[in-house]
């Protein structure tokens, strides 16, 4: 009986959601510019509230999680402030409703660390990923990707990129663990993890962003090289990215596909002057 009352409860909350609750998300898609993601109660209370039906309200709020960020990109390539707290409260909610759902913690994780610089926060959520789902290889590969790229800490993303080795049983990641401890190529091998990640990410918008993102990076180690052989053999920084076009170390002119310029520092580093950033205004995915 209590079972029975159970199942009818719940029945009656998602009418509810879909009565009430949804056609206000509808309303918050079509303003997204002007008001916040305001939905949730505590993470305690959605847990509680959601009876035998966890599973389908984690899909659910991560879908509606999905269409909003997908609004947001249509209207322009920059987020609004507002959309990283949006994004953290729905991860908070879903992973305490249903910690094992795999999409809401690699969603987040994309645009927390690329969109928002928020590396520590996208941390904190894969290291619950992997406290419930410890033998996915792939959020341990994340925390060191971020661990290394974002937060600089070479050694912490060596040690989670090795634990993804271990599970995975993959002698390349093993191989990019000990280069990790020991990195000087920083570049090559955020081009070897992007690579990994594209080939195993599921959601398209994320895998478009790291595609570019890619590019972008292959072509400034292509640009890099060049220096460096063009500082082997002149004894000296090139002046210009045309230096290196006409005494031939670069034979082509490579682009930013984010629209910047690349250029060559006093101290001959390879930078772009878009930062890989997206410019304002030009309506698609970054």
């Amino acid at each position: 009986m209590k079972r029975v009352l159970g199942i009818l409860s719940g029945v009656i909350f998602l009418l509810v959601l879909n009565l009430t609750i949804m056609p206000r998300l509808s309303s918050l898609h079509r303003e997204v510019r002007k008001e916040s993601f305001r939905i949730f109660l505590s993470p305690g209370l959605e847990k509680w509230s959601s009876f035998e039906f966890r599973v389908m309200k984690a899909f659910l709020y991560t879908l509606n999680l999905r269409v909003y960020l997908g609004k947001l990109i249509e209207e322009s390539p920059v987020f609004p402030p507002e959309a990283e707290t949006n994004i953290i409260k729905t991860a908070e909610v879903v992973t305490t409703i249903n910690p094992y759902y795999y999409d809401i913690y690699y969603i987040c994780n994309g645009f927390l660390t690329w969109d928002f610089n928020n590396a520590e926060t996208a941390n904190k959520l894969l290291l619950k990923a992997v406290k419930y789902r410890p033998k996915d290889w792939f959020f341990y590969f994340m925390m060191g990707f971020n661990y290394f790229y974002f937060l600089h800490n070479y050694e912490m993303g060596g040690t989670y990129i090795q634990k993804a080795a271990q599970i995975r049983h993959s002698p390349f990641l093993a191989s990019l663990a000990a280069r990790l401890m020991y990195t000087s190529g920083r570049t090559e091998i955020a081009i070897q993890m992007l690579r990994s990640m594209i080939r195993n990410i599921k959601d398209e918008n994320w895998k478009k962003s790291l595609s570019k993102r890619l590019e972008a990076l292959e072509a400034v180690l292509t640009i890099q090289r060049a220096v460096e052989k063009f500082m082997r053999n002149m004894g000296r920084t090139p002046v210009s990215i045309e230096e290196l076009l006409e005494k031939g170390f670069l034979q082509e002119k490579l682009e930013d596909p984010y629209g910047g310029r690349f250029y060559i520092d006093e101290e001959g580093n390879v930078k772009t002057t878009s930062n890989f950033l997206p410019k304002e205004g030009k309506g698609e995915i970054e």
